[in-house]
């Protein structure tokens, strides 16, 4: 099997159209069709069951496209150490983050990273924590930065920054005017929070919980930014945090609330497989995130 078939394929399951395949790979629609039809010749299987413009994976083709993610991500693996020895950091560091972090705490880092070393070409993928979970023991990235627990046995764990999740409100909104309030001037209020399986959802939940295991009327918002806006508008309150509000709070626009509410502080962690941890190119990011 030649890796650049590999690609090919890998590129058709994922975009699900050949001829997006070949956009994304540069190559041109009928050499998508020779490529697996190479592959199916050389396996002796349907790898795709084509029907009209669309097609179905068969159990052969869903074992091949997992093997090839494996087989893709060490051939770039063995590029990378090779450059090692040359003391070379170059080729491609996949980071899948959860939103805070992706959003409000990597691109400073990123940055320096960048011209520290030029050549290392990053690719980051902002999801919610559960998928960075999923990315890095799928090895589709070869490091996570998550905000919340980990389920994943075999990952290692590494922490570096802590965090803060405190409750804000736009500037009109009617709980910034009282100077300090309890816990239950929450539980009629509208709330604004992000989708489950993100970090930010599970402290905000445990957090509900903690002030009475409260269930209030909420409006929930995939992504911080969208959450944030929304607050903005004065659609409610949310638990957002520090790092993703700083502007806001500076400029008055967003207010902390006072309310006695127990301390809701979290702990950023990277996430990566024993694989990876050693690799040059996961290496000085790490070093990067712990040095800031």
């Amino acid at each position: 099997m030649q890796l650049e078939e590999l690609k090919t394929f890998v590129a058709v399951i994922e975009k699900k159209n050949f001829t997006k395949a070949g956009e994304s790979l540069n190559i041109s629609q009928p050499t998508v069709s020779l490529h697996i039809k190479h592959l199916e010749e050389e396996l002796k299987t349907p790898l795709l069951i084509r029907a009209n413009k669309t097609f179905h994976i068969t159990s052969a083709g869903e074992v091949l496209y997992e093997r090839a993610i494996q087989l893709l991500h060490l051939a770039e693996q063995t590029k990378e150490e090779i450059l090692w020895q040359h003391n070379k950091v170059s080729g491609i560091l996949r980071i899948a983050a959860s939103y805070t972090i992706g959003e409000s705490v990597l691109p400073p880092i990123l940055t320096r990273l960048h011209y520290k070393y030029p050549e290392l070409h990053v690719e980051v993928a902002i999801v919610n924590t559960e998928d960075v979970e999923i990315a890095v023991r799928d090895f589709r990235s070869d490091v996570g930065c998550i905000e919340g627990s980990v389920h994943e046995k075999g990952l290692i764990i590494q922490p570096f920054m802590e965090d803060e999740l405190i409750l804000v409100a736009a500037s009109g909104h009617p709980l910034v005017s009282i100077h300090h309030s309890k816990a239950t001037s929450l539980q009629t209020s509208h709330w604004v929070m992000r989708e489950k399986g993100s970090g930010t959802r599970e402290y905000t939940d445990y957090l509900l919980q903690s002030i009475g295991n409260i269930q209030p009327s909420k409006t929930v918002i995939g992504s911080n930014e969208g959450v944030k806006t929304a607050v903005l508008c004065g659609l409610g309150i949310a638990a957002v945090s520090v790092h993703t509000v700083k502007d806001e709070l500076s400029s008055g626009r967003l207010v902390q609330l006072k309310i006695d509410v127990p301390s809701q502080k979290r702990i950023f962690s990277t996430l990566c497989s024993p694989l990876m941890a050693e690799k040059k190119h996961v290496a000085v990011f790490l070093e990067e995130l712990q040095s800031q």
